[in-house]
């Protein structure tokens, strides 16, 4: 019976952490810390003259991750600009080369839009994302 009950409470141990990160983080939290790694991808990809076609963003839940406040993802505006950015990167696989840093560079403007309004914390590290023309 110990080593069942053992087993349920670690499988329970979702939270992740990391040396970056030592606090862990919500789920959300930890969305928008992938999505950022994910982005500087991309931008490497960009500035060697590669697609980021293959290199779509994992953000699909971003509707439905568990925020570090509670309640800061169902609000009217938070709900709006997520489906918006879904929509947004949904277009992704669409862009052709010639139009991969105007596409990217609208990704980060919707990021640093709704962190403004939501969470305005990350936007210096957000800004570092753009590429400059």
């Amino acid at each position: 019976m110990i080593i069942i009950l053992w087993s349920c409470n670690n499988s329970k141990n979702t939270e992740r952490t990391s040396t970056s990160y030592p606090n862990g983080g919500s789920e959300l939290a930890w969305l928008m810390r992938d999505a950022t790694d994910q982005m500087e991808a991309q931008k490497k990809a960009i500035l060697n003259g590669d697609s980021i076609n293959k290199l779509l963003l994992d953000v699909n839940h971003i509707l439905t991750a568990v925020p570090t406040e509670e309640g800061k993802t169902t609000s009217p505006a938070y709900q709006a600009m997520a489906k918006q950015f879904l929509e947004h990167v949904g277009q992704q696989e669409q862009i052709p080369l010639e139009g991969q840093v105007e596409f990217y560079n609208a990704t980060i403007s919707q990021c640093i839009n709704c962190h403004e309004s939501q969470c305005p914390g990350p936007n210096v590290r957000i800004k570092k994302l753009y590429i400059l023309e």
